[in-house]
């Protein structure tokens, strides 16, 4: 169907195939069709706008990034808002105190160790226990960083427990070795902060690495420790044939071999923490001054040398040079 007008009169007529041709190649041509030929402009004027501002827009894009100013990171990073940006801070947890390791030198007192090491006795005696009965060449003591005591979690133990034996608070053991629970493992190691090491009764003081204090020979008491001929006996008699095996009644480090007025041929023996014991009345001596020894080492021999009615041993047991009764302490 199309319209057309002739001679001022106008009717509608149905178009053949090849008018329908004809009509479409004038449309397409702009020929007598005015009124289509300005739609189509139309539609297409409006195309060409809406779609040249962003094809301009994506030509010019990288030229514009070009020249624009760059921003540094950090300054970039700063103009975020404080809300964005969210700072977790966590409370941070004490170490543990490193623990360092020590080969004893000759010469070498636990006196003269913790003061190159900036700690007390008491904290060097703390991590070493066997310290307490002789220091040796070669021996390997653990040093801590800190003053304090260093334990070893023993079957049955509790924080309470430790906390109590060291005179300090359960919250200061768990915040000195990161602990968030009081379970604690055998064998586990425990820094003790400011933790001081009960001191050991006078039996306890006797043991050795070897065991309990050993008696220094065989035979017949003869004279004990005490008030003897109106004067005190400061140590035990202990009779038997010449020559019978004297013995170390701990380990310990020989500190005098000779001659003392009185007790005749002597050996003396230190063992820490202020115990030292003495030998008198030797035939002879199978020790030197200096020599380390153990517990039950032969060291000399028994005889008669000095004030003496025939061949015993003197021994006496000295805590800070005040004689006490060796029995108090032999097995």
């Amino acid at each position: 169907m199309y319209n057309r007008t002739t001679s001022g009169v106008s009717y509608t007529l149905e178009a053949t195939f090849k008018e329908k041709v004809l009509i479409a190649a004038k449309l397409f041509r702009g020929e007598d069709m005015k009124l289509s030929y300005g739609k189509v402009w139309r539609q297409a004027r409006t195309v060409l706008v809406l779609a040249v501002p962003p094809i301009v827009l994506l030509l010019t894009y990288p030229l514009f990034l070009k020249f624009l100013p760059a921003v540094p990171l950090e300054e970039a990073e700063s103009e975020v808002p404080p809300a964005i940006v969210e700072t977790v801070t966590k409370p941070s947890k004490t170490s543990v105190p490193p623990i360092k390791k020590y080969l004893v030198q000759a010469g070498d007192t636990l006196s003269d160790i913790a003061v190159q090491h900036n700690v007390d006795v008491d904290t060097l005696l703390a991590a070493n226990p066997e310290a307490e009965d002789i220091i040796r060449p070669g021996q390997q003591l653990l040093i801590l960083s800190q003053k304090g005591a260093l334990h070893t979690v023993a079957e049955g133990d509790t924080l309470s427990q430790i906390a109590q034996m060291y005179t300090v608070q359960v919250d200061a053991i768990m915040h000195a070795n990161n602990k968030d629970s009081e379970f604690l493992a055998i064998g586990e190691k425990l820094f003790v902060p400011g933790g001081k090491r009960a001191k050991r009764s006078e039996a306890e003081v006797s043991r050795a690495k070897t065991g309990r204090m050993v008696w220094p020979t065989i035979g017949e008491i003869s004279s004990p420790f005490g008030y003897r001929w109106g004067r005190i006996h400061t140590g035990i008699d202990i009779a038997n044939d010449y020559g019978t095996s004297v013995r170390s009644a701990l380990a310990g480090h020989v500190s005098y071999v000779g001659w003392v007025s009185g007790y005749g041929n002597t050996v003396m023996i230190e063992h820490g923490k202020g115990y030292v014991t003495l030998y008198g009345h030797l035939s002879q001596y199978s020790t030197f001054e200096g020599q380390y020894v153990q517990a039950g080492q032969t060291i000399a021999y028994m005889g008669s040398t000095g004030n003496s009615t025939g061949p015993h041993l003197h021994f006496e047991v000295r805590v800070n040079d005040q004689p006490i009764n060796p029995l108090s302490i032999l097995p």
